[in-house]
């Protein structure tokens, strides 16, 4: 049988890694100065490079000839890793191992010496799936680990891992791929696999994938089974049932000028090619955000307010037509009839007021306006996505925390800042020297992410 695409290409090296830069020159350091620790945590999105990473980890610490920083991939421990063939190697999925007798065996086994390698590693996925006595099984394990056993622990929930494992392990986030560096990978895959295939087609692509490698690569391989030598833009809108950008700023465009003859138009054209209404409101938000960052009119946040309420509708409804075409036609009517001065009440500060408004600078902490400012004046580090999540929830500056509240029904702002948070981390690090850490509640989670003090917490990115 074929192996699937994303298997052939997964990197064998760091060098090879896509994007992740922070992930690369922190383990070709740790391999350089010998300083590997006994357990790791990979957070992060899917798709990402934590279980890839992990693997060519278990490699540099067993090869027999090492390339510097990075394995060899030629001699027999390295051969056998990758072929899933080295007893000394232990992959295990928490989703379907999740008990306490699991970890029991894994704790008991750890003690022995490795077979063949110098040493033992167990790369345990979707770690957050244990059961709470399993985390404590672990616990001791980790609290006095053999010398010659490595932990690697991954996962895209990192808030359900507790505080004391993530104490007591190296916690490295791996951050959703740029669409560039996704690009980048495609077209070397392509050339690779002798597929002629556009530009325009392999961005809309990586902009499907959301930052997702793995993603990327199987929607590549989606196509290529459709499509002969030639790809297409239009191949990828046919097939993956995407939007095309000029689609979704008509759909905007539409909306923004109350045009409502077109916006019914464009929901029947939908629904007749069999296209999912929540892909193009979803993917329409995204748009916004992205015209935000040049047009700072309320009118824009207004129509992402709703899209929002839309979105979260189109989820749970049955009749998605009925919904999306309702919803849409009626607030964009409305749009129309609202005043510009109702509207700029409605939003509680507009952009402009944290650049010159002092009667609103009275009512926010002045160390507060720093971080709005910071994405919104510093250009290179314009982020308008988390200027509108922060506008619509719940902040404060308390002492050395930086505290983030979000409601349970604002699942876009939870989302963006979510998304975003290691961009505010890196923001509050900046501004305050190093000494805010971040709390974020969302009233739609059973637990909220919480960032302890460094002190508590050993997270290096």
């Amino acid at each position: 049988m074929k192996q699937s695409l994303y298997r052939v290409y997964r990197p064998m090296i760091f060098d090879e890694i896509f994007g992740q830069e922070h992930i690369k020159r922190y383990f070709k350091n740790a391999v350089k100065n010998e300083n590997i620790s006994h357990a790791y945590i990979f957070s992060g999105p899917r798709g990402t490079g934590k279980t890839t990473t992990a693997r060519i980890l278990s490699k540099i610490v067993n090869c027999e000839n090492p390339n510097g920083s990075n394995p060899c991939n030629e001699c027999s421990n390295c051969k056998a890793i990758n072929e899933n063939n080295f007893m000394d190697v232990i992959e295990l999925d928490a989703a379907s191992n999740r008990g306490i007798d699991e970890i029991r065996q894994i704790r008991d086994s750890a003690n022995y010496r490795p077979v063949k390698g110098k040493y033992k590693v167990y790369i345990i996925d979707e770690i957050h799936m244990l059961t709470k006595e399993a985390f404590n099984a672990l616990l001791k394990t980790l609290e006095e680990p053999p010398e010659h056993v490595i932990f690697v622990l991954a996962t895209t929930n990192l808030e359900k891992i507790p505080d004391t494992i993530i104490s007591r392990s190296q916690l490295l986030n791996f951050r959703n791929l740029s669409e560039v560096d996704i690009s980048d990978n495609l077209k070397l895959i392509s050339e690779n696999e002798k597929i002629n295939i556009e530009d325009q087609a392999i961005n809309l692509i990586s902009r499907k994938a959301k930052g997702g490698m793995r993603d990327a690569i199987s929607l590549l391989e989606q196509v290529m089974k459709f499509s002969d030598k030639e790809i297409t833009k239009q191949d990828i809108v046919n097939i993956l049932g995407i939007y095309d950008e000029q689609y979704i700023m008509n759909f905007i465009n539409a909306i923004y000028n109350s045009d409502i003859d077109e916006i019914l138009e464009i929901s029947n054209e939908i629904f007749n090619l069999g296209k999912d209404p929540e892909l193009l409101v979803e993917e329409s938000m995204e748009k916004i955000i992205t015209i935000i960052g040049n047009d700072k009119n309320d009118k824009y946040f207004y129509i992402l307010e709703n899209l929002q309420k839309i979105h979260k509708e189109l989820k749970y409804s049955e009749n998605t037509k009925l919904v999306f075409e309702t919803m849409v036609a009626t607030f964009s009517f409305n749009l129309s009839n609202i005043d510009e001065k109702k509207m700029e009440k409605q939003s509680e500060s507009n952009l402009d007021t944290f650049e010159s408004d002092p009667a609103e600078e009275k009512k926010i902490d002045k160390n507060v306006t720093q971080i709005f400012d910071y994405f919104t004046k510093n250009q290179k580090k314009i982020n308008l996505a988390i200027v509108y999540a922060l506008k619509y929830s719940e902040y404060k500056l308390e002492g050395n925390e930086f505290i983030i509240k979000i409601k349970k029904d604002q699942s876009l702002e939870y989302e963006l800042i979510n998304k975003y948070k290691n961009d505010i981390k890196v923001a509050l690090n900046n501004i305050f020297n190093d000494d805010t850490h971040l709390n974020i509640f969302y009233e739609g989670n059973i637990k909220t992410y919480d960032e302890k003090p460094k002190s508590q917490s050993k997270q290096l990115f």
